[in-house]
């Protein structure tokens, strides 16, 4: 099975400490296979704010089913080791789980997540949230709670069969994490989850999806 929570992995944005930084205007780190990766600092984390852009041949439709379909996260959200759903509030609007593996010593992390859906009427644009809710559920031992995730999708349909996707992501993993995780993650991790998106959303579960409160 693939290695696999925007969601996409929170460990995606992790960089260098706050205080060896001076930018706070978007840098890029990474430009393939149609996608863009950049990050800047912040003044709410030692960690840095990402962003992703890329444009894929899909619908609306297809990436909310993907988005929706939190059991399948493993197989695209870069390290999810699993993801499930804790309560659905409505079509759009769920709370789940997810826990992210990190490799050996580094302790996993996990977090409980509110994810809404909604689209404007006018534009057709669409707009994917998801905070994490860290009090949502009791701590799991061996495993550290993510305080603070802020994924943010906005999601534009072109003339031409194609979504325009801007993905923004604001953390605090929190506890320590060690330089090396830092570094494995700040690029490689939001890179493969977007190219692994990019194959999953052409699979009939999602290609061919129609959801009644999204419009393509």
């Amino acid at each position: 099975m693939r290695s696999a929570h925007i969601f996409l992995s929170f460990l995606a944005a992790f960089s260098a400490p706050w205080f060896a930084r001076a930018q706070t205007t978007w840098q890029l780190k990474k430009d393939q296979d149609g996608i863009k990766v950049y990050s800047r600092a912040t003044h709410y984390s030692r960690f840095d704010e990402l962003k992703v852009e890329t444009t894929l041949t899909a619908t609306l439709s297809s990436l909310a089913a993907l988005i929706l379909d939190i059991d399948n996260y493993h197989n695209w959200s870069f390290n999810t080791e699993k993801a499930y759903v804790l309560k659905k509030v409505g079509p759009g609007d769920l709370y789940f789980y997810t826990l992210i593996h990190s490799p050996w010593p580094a302790s996993d992390r996990d977090l409980p997540v509110h994810l809404q859906i909604s689209q404007d009427a006018a534009t057709k644009s669409m707009s994917v949230r998801s905070i994490c809710v860290p009090d949502l559920i009791p701590p799991k031992k061996d495993v550290v709670r993510v305080p603070l995730s802020i994924e943010q999708w906005i999601v534009t349909p072109l003339s031409d069969g194609r979504i325009r996707i801007e993905y923004q992501l604001k953390l605090d993993p929190g506890a320590g994490a060690p330089a090396w995780l830092i570094n494995l993650f700040s690029v490689k991790g939001p890179f493969e989850t977007f190219s692994h998106l990019q194959h999953e959303i052409q699979q009939p579960p999602y290609r061919d999806a129609l959801l009644p409160f999204i419009k393509n």
